[in-house]
């Protein structure tokens, strides 16, 4: 436009004084930044991401509300780390889902997406299967799905699944991984592993009884992040935390004072190296002692 910087600064200078423009800074900016920064030193992570509360809309704010923050901030984050060749595992969920339908399409080459855990029966908002696919078209890349329930209903049955040639190269596929995302859940009996049909309220309580305070893609741990084996877990088809674990980068969203608790867990449990999470999550883990 060939206008020199002091005659915009000039032009600024007048509209605010006119009262045509109004300069300010959003505090709550600065201190997510900063909460950001004392939780990747005090957990050891790679890189935490914080969404600041809205003000504006605190009171009313639902946690269907929270989900669709949580999920268009992972998709900001994934799009900026995922790189060709990646091998990127993934669980399933409404958060992961939202998640890939707010990815900017990125060009990349030999992008690979996996699925970590079965699937359920579909539900009217996702499928498992979709998840992946949805996310792997962003990349231009391909998705890898498990053809096999969550949970099956015998140990034995997993296991001769397991045994199949076609399933045991997908499970395989699991180890070749170097990247991981996935959402932590707690042990409510709204859990969406209940209410999509894969455990009952009654296994739940199991969980329960046995310390349980969180989930990821099926597998269950206390509050240190340890995990908690019952006859279920014979019968989860799914990658297990030891096996997360290690997967070098691993990416968890997490948000709400319900879910609180099963992310300290995870973090503990070192099941997370990058973490999107709400205010509310930071402020939890600012004031833990550990």
């Amino acid at each position: 436009m060939s206008v020199s910087r002091v005659t915009v600064v000039k032009y600024l200078h007048l509209a605010r004084e006119k009262g045509f423009v109004n300069i300010s800074l959003d505090s709550s900016v600065f201190s997510t930044i900063d909460y950001s920064i004392r939780i990747k030193a005090k957990f050891n992570l790679n890189n935490v991401l914080i969404l600041p509360d809205e003000e504006k809309n605190k009171s009313q704010q639902t946690s269907n509300m929270n989900r669709e923050r949580l999920a268009k901030a992972g998709a900001m984050y994934l799009s900026q780390i995922i790189s060709n060749d990646d091998i990127l595992g993934v669980a399933w969920g409404r958060t992961i889902h939202k998640l890939g339908h707010y990815l900017p399409t990125k060009t990349l080459e030999n992008v690979t997406v996996l699925q970590m855990i079965g699937a359920v029966a579909p539900q009217p908002d996702f499928t498992t299967a979709e998840s992946a696919a949805l996310i792997a078209n962003k990349f231009s890349g391909c998705s890898i799905n498990l053809h096999v329930p969550a949970v099956v209903s015998n140990a034995r049955l997993a296991m001769e699944l397991q045994a199949e040639p076609i399933i045991r190269r997908n499970f395989s596929a699991l180890n070749q991984c170097n990247k991981a995302l996935f959402v932590v859940g707690n042990t409510q009996d709204d859990n969406p592993l209940i209410t999509t049909g894969v455990l009952t309220t009654n296994e739940m309580a199991q969980y329960r009884d046995l310390g349980a305070v969180g989930v990821i893609c099926g597998r269950f741990y206390d509050a240190q992040g340890n995990p908690l084996l019952s006859d279920i877990d014979l019968r989860i088809m799914g990658i297990s935390l030891a096996q997360l674990r290690q997967i070098p980068q691993r990416i968890f969203i997490a948000g709400g004072v319900e879910n609180v608790a099963a992310t300290i867990g995870a973090i503990k449990g070192g099941y997370a190296t990058d973490i999107v999470i709400d205010e509310v999550t930071a402020l939890a883990l600012l004031e833990l002692s550990i």
